[in-house]
């Protein structure tokens, strides 16, 4: 494990212990001695997504990562990707299949607490929009709820 302090490989760990589905790491570096926390969590590649038209796909977490991507570009969250996309993996962990529908909901949740903007772009790809109207209607709804 790499310090994240002076980047030196050589780290102790000092203390673990088990937390809900992860393993909570104290580490220490050899080098500079300072302390951080890693965690472990256990990442499942067979998770199998039902696309709407019927086809079973593999989970593919960069087809996610690629759609929220586009959609936080230039917001206030651009920054958080990596944290949409662990958030939506483990809204889908420990299931064998999901709906394509229920890690598009996901994302929109995810989204929609962090940036309105980056929100209605995911929304408007994701829903289909068809016409400005729906765009609109999209956007009062997000307005009420709130």
């Amino acid at each position: 494990m790499q310090c994240p302090y002076c980047s030196n490989n050589k780290t102790k760990v000092i203390d673990s212990r088990e937390t809900d589905k992860k393993v909570r790491r104290r580490r220490e570096c050899s080098s500079c001695e300072k302390r951080f926390t890693t965690y472990e969590t256990v990442e499942r590649f067979d998770v199998k997504v039902k696309k709407r038209d019927g086809e079973t796909q593999d989970f593919n977490k960069e087809k996610i990562r690629e759609g929220i991507a586009k959609a936080v570009k230039k917001t206030s969250v651009s920054d958080q990707v990596e944290e949409i996309v662990e958030e939506v993996k483990t809204s889908i962990l420990g299931k064998d299949e999901v709906k394509a529908e229920e890690i598009g909901e996901a994302v929109k949740n995810s989204l929609k607490k962090r940036d309105e903007v980056a929100y209605m772009r995911f929304a408007s790809v994701y829903d289909s929009f068809e016409d400005a109207e729906s765009f609109k209607q999209e956007a009062e709804s997000l307005r009420d709820s709130k």
